[in-house]
């Protein structure tokens, strides 16, 4: 008898569980007078006037956006960053866009080629193609051929700067040195950070015998970076050319002291000639 009754009583306790469940704890929902509502409402706009007091006092830390590294004459170091590229709309594209840039790390670049190739094709609406076979025919010194791919991926609206920056050196070996000054420029206009690019560009002003804006090009890579040797040779000896013969010396050897040993002969010859 006492074993049905106790069989009886946890029926009646599993049901009760199950019941209470189904009604989603209802029971147990408390029902607050009018005065407990007003003070729980009041006790709720504190704790938010609180909250917002405490982010004026500890504001949260801006998100900081990366940028595109900064390219190089190392074509190798540009490509390399597509080593691991993400084509979320075709795994087909990303594939060939990866095994593009193994076989140009490996010196295949023939094979590159037409890994880039077949990138493009399977969507010729994907700039990274383009660019990376454009970085690749670069490489091989096929400068009409790099220039066209880098123009279909600035076309495509790539988001690399740095496809003015290579564009440029292909039309300065051509040379076509307005066109190099054009895309220098357009670079410069995006990332104005990078000393090369202010040394490239002093370059192409050379080469048009435009030396103001050439001294100017230089210094303005010396402000970027003020190690850049090259710029302080430059400029030193388009000083000189200048008859700025003090200023030029002064450029010259702080070359020299930087380390670039091609400097000491033109320090000997120019400057200690002149007692300077």
């Amino acid at each position: 008898m006492l074993y049905l009754i106790g069989a009886l009583v946890l029926l009646i306790m599993v049901l009760g569980v199950i019941k209470f469940i189904k009604s989603g704890n209802k029971e147990f929902k408390s029902k607050l007078s009018l005065k407990e509502k007003k003070e729980l409402e009041q006790l709720l706009e504190k704790k938010n006037v609180e909250k917002e007091e405490e982010k004026k006092e500890h504001p949260a830390e801006p998100v900081v956006k990366t940028k595109a590294s900064y390219p190089s004459k190392d074509i190798k170091s540009e490509i390399s960053r597509f080593a691991t590229h993400i084509d979320i709309d075709n795994p087909k594209v990303q594939l060939s866009i990866r095994n593009g840039v193994e076989n140009f790390l490996g010196m295949n670049f023939k094979e590159a080629l037409e890994q880039f190739s077949l990138a493009i094709s399977i969507n010729p609406q994907a700039p990274t193609g383009y660019y990376c076979r454009g970085l690749t025919k670069l490489k091989l010194k096929n400068f009409e051929s790099a220039i066209s791919d880098f123009s279909e991926s600035i076309s495509l609206k790539i988001k690399e700067p740095n496809t003015f920056y290579y564009r440029a050196l292909a039309y300065s070996n051509l040379p076509d040195i307005e066109n190099a000054i054009l895309n220098f420029k357009s670079y410069i206009n995006v990332e104005k950070g990078y000393a090369e690019a202010y040394y490239e560009l002093g370059l192409c002003y050379k080469k048009l015998g435009k030396n103001d804006e050439a001294i100017n090009s230089f210094t303005q890579a010396i402000e970027k970076n003020s190690k850049h040797e090259l710029s302080f040779f430059e400029r030193g000896l388009l000083k000189h050319q200048s008859n700025d013969t003090e200023e030029g010396c002064a450029d010259l050897k702080k070359a020299l002291e930087l380390g670039y040993l091609p400097a000491y002969d033109y320090v000997n010859d120019l400057c200690r000639a002149n007692k300077i």
